[in-house]
């Protein structure tokens, strides 16, 4: 049964068993759980001891919380963050203590764990996503997607809730009661992104033209009746590439489409097709791979086939898409960039971070995510 907290409570932490290459790299694991209900939750960790130390914090799963905290010795430092834990995501296949566990795992090369505590945080506002295999939090290594690391690019006082979920377009985010469940807490002044087109593009009626922006439409319509604001996101590119020279975009109708009618109602932009496009020609047919899960047998945990995919994201490109999705929303959106943390609010697509190598998880997948 879930747990009624009203004041700040202290999270235990154990050690659990670190894959290979996170233990090579210096890290230990340490994980904590507490069953409670939904809600947000600001979460406070303090780290350091007497000697230098450098931590991730994970929640939910794989979801990135803090981005490289470095402590210095004889150093000690704070990391707060606020958190949501929404219960169910679907009216379908889901329990009603879905989803109500504050997980956190940190990945430090301190000797000991860290301190955490936690307590409820009902001011705070949630920022909503809603999208297919390039938005959702993808289960296991070496998959990732923008929307699993955005969580560590936002400070305390607005959680980010990832309803993404691969292989959905619009029709079948709809139809997993997706929608229903956001607009039962969804509340005035929460923000809420839709991303789709991947999988759109594949369904007779969900044309540019079409179903998918009549469902633009309703959806904005029902939002905005709860008093949400709507932030509307192209699709994120394929990488093309054909003897070195970059291929034309293959979501070209879905982007326009998501151009015209954010232009229509006044809506912010994010254009990461445009912008996704520009970082792949950047990098080039051999450079870009690094944005894909390209991965030979063995060289990645969870790779127990060679993979070449160029349509999910690997960690290290999850992580430069959320990296533009930030500076498009501290540049593009008043009403949430100053919640933006100040390192991710600048950034040139064309000029890449170098890999943050963010400690993998034990959790493991082999299989291609639906959609494409």
């Amino acid at each position: 049964m879930a747990a009624f907290v009203s004041k700040a409570a202290h999270l235990e932490l154990t050690e659990v068993p670190a894959v290979k290459m996170t233990a090579e790299a210096g890290y230990r694991v340490f994980h904590g759980e507490a069953k409670l209900n939904i809600g947000n939750f600001d979460v406070k960790l303090t780290f350091g001891g007497d000697a230098a130390t450098t931590n991730f914090v994970k929640c939910a799963g794989r979801r990135l919380l803090c981005d490289r905290l470095v402590t210095a010795p004889g150093e000690r430092k704070t990391f707060e963050a606020t958190v949501r834990l929404p219960g169910p995501y679907s009216t379908r296949k889901a329990t009603a203590d879905s989803n109500k566990s504050l997980v956190i795992d940190v990945f430090t090369t301190a000797a000991s764990a860290p301190s955490v505590e936690f307590e409820p945080s009902a001011d705070s506002l949630t920022f909503y996503l809603c999208g297919d295999s390039t938005t959702t939090d993808q289960r296991g290594e070496p998959w990732g997607s923008w929307g699993q690391i955005a969580p560590a690019f936002f400070k305390k006082g607005v959680a980010v809730s990832n309803f993404a979920k691969s292989g959905l377009a619009m029709a079948t985010f709809e139809g997993d009661g997706r929608l229903v469940r956001i607009l039962e807490n969804v509340k005035a002044g929460d923000w809420v992104l839709i991303q789709f087109g991947h999988n759109d593009q594949k369904r007779k009626g969900e044309e540019p033209e079409n179903g998918y922006t009549r469902r633009l439409g309703e959806w904005t319509d029902k939002l905005q009746a709860k008093g949400a604001n709507v932030i509307i996101a192209t699709p994120i590119e394929r990488r093309r590439f054909s003897n070195g020279v970059q291929s034309p975009h293959t979501l070209a109708g879905y982007a326009d489409a998501a151009r015209a009618f954010a232009k229509a109602r006044g809506l912010p932009l994010i254009d990461m097709n445009e912008l996704s496009y520009a970082m792949m020609g950047a990098a080039g047919e051999e450079g870009s791979k690094a944005f894909q899960c390209w991965y030979e047998k063995g060289s990645y945990p969870g790779v127990v086939n060679t993979i070449n995919d160029n349509t999910h994201h690997s960690i290290y490109g999850a992580y430069e898409m959320a990296r533009i999705e930030a500076s498009e929303i501290t540049r593009l959106v008043p009403g949430l960039k100053d919640f933006v943390r100040e390192r991710y609010r600048m950034f040139d697509p064309l000029k890449f971070d170098p890999d943050p190598m963010i400690p993998p998880s034990a959790v493991t997948d082999s299989k291609k995510p639906a959609g494409n």
